[in-house]
């Protein structure tokens, strides 16, 4: 609803990469209720070997498909993280996406079905194993809303969460007090969680036309609201849609401020950002200090410009930190 289209690798700290990926589709695969459909796109590591996954669910709740960020998304599975996009949701309302998310999260868990099916499958990535026990969701724009009703009411399978530029409500204007929000009073889930935004989120395009991500529905909102050890980067430069691909990038811009001018590197700013989301799901899977330092002090590590803050909650972090966790009220 909030957008048009319905790595820096340093001597202190080295990214390791896969290489070579893959990348497949399956259309309108039927999760249990034949009316239920979905489009996957997963890209992975072909390398052998057990990986992380995330769940992706795009820009409007799904409705913008996967392929529209195939460059950052491609940079995440070269990172050694799978990565399996979920969109084209028949029903995009926002009360049965998070039914959706259930729906398919215990479809995809299945030991027989579901991600070991998926890869089983496909002879590119027949030795590469999808480690469900390692399982976050990834959310882009108004999905984060989608994705806060299912945790309200289950952790599932998730044991951590990264939310790009995330937005709450149902509506740009917050006429529709529909908020899943309520700072400062805390989710009933806590988990580790990760929000990446954008500087010009809240930057209008026009007098008359809503910012995509207003800051009173958005970014700092859920970062008030989370009691889970959480990670708040903002790279300062970036409009809501500069992570989108060509030519759905130039598109949202009919919608969403960009970047401008001579400081913009649309190319590296993906890159950033997937290297902020891999070195997350690595930092606390393995409990990896040296990745959670580039969560932690991300301007020593990235090119794009960045503002940050960190609450831990009381989670201690010392040694590592808990991993992967979800616990609800």
């Amino acid at each position: 609803m909030f957008f048009a289209l319905s790595i820096l690798f340093l001597t202190t700290i080295s990214f390791s990469s896969t290489g070579k990926i893959d990348h497949w589709s399956v259309g309108n695969i039927i999760i249990t209720n034949p009316t239920i459909r979905f489009r996957l796109d997963i890209y992975s590591p072909t390398t052998p070997g057990s990986y992380p996954v995330l769940i992706y669910l795009p820009g409007l709740a799904g409705l913008v498909p996967t392929t529209c960020y195939t460059t950052m998304v491609t940079t995440i599975a070269q990172q050694n993280v799978i990565l399996i996009g979920i969109s084209k949701i028949e029903n995009i309302k926002p009360e049965k996406i998070s039914i959706h998310i259930a729906t398919f999260l215990e479809w995809v868990m299945k030991p027989n079905d579901g991600a070991t099916r998926l890869f089983a499958e496909h002879k590119a990535v027949k030795d590469v194993l999808p480690n469900m026990d390692r399982l976050g969701f990834l959310s882009h724009s108004s999905a984060a809303h989608s994705l806060g009703q299912y945790l309200n009411t289950t952790c599932g399978p998730l044991k951590l969460i990264i939310m790009m530029n995330p937005v709450d409500g149902i509506d740009p204007f917050g006429i529709v007090q529909d908020f899943i929000t309520h700072p400062p009073t805390p989710l009933p889930f806590r988990t580790p969680t990760l929000i990446i935004s954008a500087g010009l989120d809240n930057v209008s395009i026009g007098k008359k036309t809503p910012a995509c991500a207003p800051n009173n529905i958005s970014n700092d909102r859920w970062y008030r609201s989370l009691y889970g050890p959480t990670f708040f980067i903002n790279l300062t430069d970036y409009g809501h849609a500069d992570n989108l691909d060509e030519p759905f990038h130039e598109a949202s811009k009919l919608m969403c401020t960009p970047c401008k001018g001579s400081i913009c590197h649309f190319s590296q700013y993906k890159t950033d950002e997937a290297t902020l989301i891999t070195s997350f799901v690595h930092a606390i899977f393995n409990r990896d200090l040296q990745q959670l330092q580039i969560i932690k002090t991300p301007q020593i590590y990235l090119q794009s410009h960045v503002l940050n803050k960190y609450d831990l909650h009381g989670y201690n972090y010392t040694s590592g930190g808990p991993g992967g966790f979800c616990t609800h009220d």
